[in-house]
């Protein structure tokens, strides 16, 4: 008896699951980063939640302990309450805003036509701008005297319609909002083109048969398609309304009045210009939690029940996008179907000619929502000063001049009027802003370049998942909540007005970007090819360097130019952490030329505004496709 239970025992006993060993070399990839980020964002947001608890004067440097009586005083009063009102109605336009002129712009650069990559290019531009260049230019275009806006409306005889755009509170909300949502749609257009890119074609083709209209198939396919990007969008969108800070600082500093003060600025102002620092630590903490919140709103309401694989395995009938419609929640959309079908009274010849010319019309729309301003910029950079001031305003100069180019870039040999110092630093903060770009770029993108081949191959390990978890949380943290901390400590180790204190400011939200970006570009990359130069002898850091990074080089190019783009913009960090022309970038120095006030600086203004365009224009139309690519990859997958 012994021996038959000796004999059946092993195989009654269940296996135990082999857990796949983690080599070193992953850990060793990703722990840089992870240090990095943990430096220079866990520990800011520890010190600045420890900030709140205390109140501190900025004359004597003393701290005192106060608990919550921070958050309870700022929450009891009217003045946050107010302020988180406009920023849910700033938040909601901007957000719906950027979603829907994204979609249709999208819409647009996903069919195939003559000088396609040429508009993919010129959709791009607004976004590459930095938002300080953005505020300087739209809010000479709503200058009620002699603004853009006005001077266009005397040109086309309508003069009367004028009004002093920013004069009225509501009225300013709007058009601040509205100037968000012409910088930011073009991300979203970028993310929805990718989306769409990957779409199979066999899902619509499978509709048409079934009869289905254009409209019947956008609602039942392809806005179900791409719900994750929606999903990643939102959070993005509602995440850089929350924190837009640039174009206020150089629309409305929160005027009139305090009709644009959103969470945000009224952070700033109790930190940095009220020096309550305790008091600021607590509303930018608030908005942080803000922030998570809705994240998380956003996934449980717009996450994807099921996987997009399933659609794609589909045969050539209505079961091949039934999957689709069942992953939004429609599988009963197939009854529908019929009911969203397009009248189709006129006859064919003339469908496709009406649908042709609304093509055409739409596309024209976009260049011109896109170009114009941008156009603007260029014409008023090469007007004479005094044209850009005179009433009544006009947008048509009197002569051409590159005088105001000549007084920035040459300030020492300017001539025919003074060159103030703002001037003189243009220059300098060009090759400042190429030197922090560049030392950003190259530092994410290598150390993202191993993170993400970590999280990609062993994303399932807790510890990975985790890891990529908190670094995604870092990214919806608002910059105003750690740049307090950046400056109390940077300002104890020396580090303010330093170029190194950018780039290590800067590191802190684009790190998790770069890895994020490279981790959906190594899962495509098969892990056979792994196991193949590790059978031929070659160490990981080899595999890594010979046979891997020629593989996912689109996504490193893609990623170094996000990065660099995201340095070259920023203005939040730059302006809180430097104060002398050494390391100041150029958006600190265009938001300098507006407090001058002096009316000759206008034409120096705009010619330093094309100077800090310039690069991210380049990129644009020369990068396009890497951009895409980027998206399409990286900043969307997952």
């Amino acid at each position: 008896m012994s021996i038959i239970t000796s004999q059946i025992q092993p195989v009654a006993q269940p296996r135990k699951r082999q857990v796949a060993r983690v080599p070193f070399f992953a850990y060793a990839s990703v722990a840089p980063t992870l240090l990095i980020v943990l430096a220079v964002v866990g520990m800011p947001l520890a010190y600045s939640f420890y900030l709140s608890l205390n109140r501190t004067n900025p004359i004597t440097k003393r701290w005192i302990f106060v608990g919550f009586d921070n958050y309870t005083s700022i929450l009891g009063g009217s003045e946050l309450w107010s302020a988180f009102g406009r920023t849910v109605y700033f938040a909601g336009f901007s957000v719906v805003g950027t979603t829907l002129l994204g979609m249709a712009m999208a819409l647009i650069l996903n069919r195939a036509f003559p000088g396609r990559g040429f508009l993919r290019s010129v959709v791009l531009v607004p976004w590459a701008m930095a938002p300080v260049s953005v505020g300087v230019l739209w809010s000479f275009v709503y200058a009620g005297n002699y603004g853009a806006l006005t001077g266009l409306l005397n040109d086309l005889g309508l003069g009367s319609l004028a009004l002093p755009w920013l004069g009225d509170g509501f009225r300013a909300l709007n058009l601040v909002a509205l100037t968000n949502v012409w910088n930011q749609a073009p991300l979203t257009a970028l993310m929805l083109l990718a989306g769409l890119q990957s779409m199979p074609n066999n899902l619509h083709k499978a509709a048409m048969l079934d009869g289905a209209g254009p409209v019947a198939r956008f609602f039942a396919i392809t806005l179900p398609w791409l719900k994750p990007n929606l999903l990643f969008i939102s959070i993005i969108a509602t995440i850089n309304s929350l924190m837009a800070f640039d174009i206020l600082w150089i629309m409305t500093r929160g005027g009139p009045g305090t009709a644009t003060t959103v969470f945000a600025w009224l952070g700033y102002l109790y930190s940095f210009q009220f020096l309550k620092f305790g008091e600021g630590a607590a509303i930018l903490y608030c908005l942080t939690v803000v922030s998570f919140l809705l994240a998380i709103f956003y996934f449980f309401v717009l996450g994807p029940r099921r996987s997009r694989a399933a659609a794609e395995t589909g045969g050539t009938s209505a079961a091949a996008y039934g999957p689709v419609l069942a992953s939004a929640g429609r599988g009963h959309a197939m009854a529908v179907l019929p009911a969203l079908r397009l009248r189709r009274g006129l006859p064919r010849p003339v469908r496709t000619a009406l649908a042709r010319i609304g093509f055409a019309a739409a596309a024209i729309l976009i260049f011109l929502w896109s170009a114009l301003p941008v156009l603007a910029l260029i014409l008023m950079s090469v007007t004479p000063a005094t044209d850009l001031i005179r009433t009544p305003p006009t947008m048509i100069p009197s002569a051409f001049t590159l005088q105001n180019f000549q007084t920035v870039l040459m300030p020492s040999t300017s001539s025919g009027f003074s060159t103030s110092v703002q001037a003189q630093r243009v220059p300098l903060s060009l090759l400042n802003s190429f030197l922090v770009g560049a030392a950003v770029a190259i530092i994410s993108v290598v150390l993202g370049t191993f993170a993400g081949y970590a999280f990609a191959r062993h994303g399932k390990n807790r510890f990975f998942s985790a890891s990529l978890w908190g670094l995604l949380l870092t990214r919806m943290t608002p910059g105003l909540t750690i740049v307090l901390p950046f400056f109390m400590i940077f300002r104890g180790l020396g580090l303010i007005d330093t170029r190194t204190g950018l780039i290590i400011s800067y590191c802190s939200f684009l790190l998790p970007l770069s890895a994020w970006m490279m981790k959906s570009y190594f899962e495509g990359v098969p892990v056979s090819l792994d196991r193949a130069a590790l059978i031929d002898g070659c160490s990981r850091l080899k595999m890594m360097w010979k046979i891997l990074l020629p593989v996912v080089r689109p996504g490193v190019i893609a990623a170094g130019i996000f990065c660099f783009l995201a340095s070259w913009n920023e203005f939040l960090f730059a302006l809180i952490l430097t104060s002398t022309p050494k390391a100041q970038t150029i958006p600190v120095v265009l938001s300098g030329f507006l407090s001058q006030a002096q009316f000759y600086e206008y034409g120096p203004m705009f010619a330093a505004s094309v100077l800090s365009i310039t690069p991210p224009v380049i990129v644009a139309f020369l990068f396009q496709r890497y951009l895409i690519q980027g998206a399409l990859s990286g900043a969307v997958k997952g």
